[in-house]
């Protein structure tokens, strides 16, 4: 935190702005934990750990929105989109459902994943995986 939301003094590393004596240590303090999320949301995402990334990535977020968090938050997206094509080229219909089921936090976020997440239902039902399903969980009751 470089100003003070209060006053906008110039704070120059002091936990208390010197204007309006505002105690700032919380809003530093969250600034911090932002930035230790975020940290350990990449180095998940570069450890292949895509759901751990996901959720550090979520508590980085709601600590501060930073450009970089939010475009990192994209690049998870633009990713889960490419698996989820291929999966659906491959016509691995339950492999894609269970990608947007584990990414499920980012649907909200994406109209292109909430489309690929209606394309897949719809080809679920379409090759009559859905209703084969159902019919099964309702004759296990």
């Amino acid at each position: 935190m470089q100003r003070c939301p209060c006053c906008n003094a110039r704070l120059r590393g002091a936990a208390v702005c010197p204007r309006c004596q505002a105690d700032l240590r919380a809003g530093i303090a969250a600034e911090q934990a932002a930035d230790y999320w975020l940290g350990r949301a990449i180095h998940n995402c570069q450890s292949g750990s895509q759901e751990e990334a996901l959720h550090a990535l979520q508590r980085s977020l709601w600590q501060k929105k930073t450009p970089l968090a939010l475009h990192f938050r994209n690049f998870l997206i633009a990713q889960c989109r490419n698996e989820l094509l291929v999966l659906l080229a491959q016509k691995e219909l339950f492999l894609a459902k269970r990608l947007l089921y584990r990414r499920r936090s980012l649907l909200p976020l994406s109209r292109q994943l909430q489309q690929l997440q209606a394309f897949t239902d719809y080809l679920l039902v379409k090759h009559g995986f859905w209703t084969d399903a159902r019919c099964e969980a309702a004759g296990n009751d």
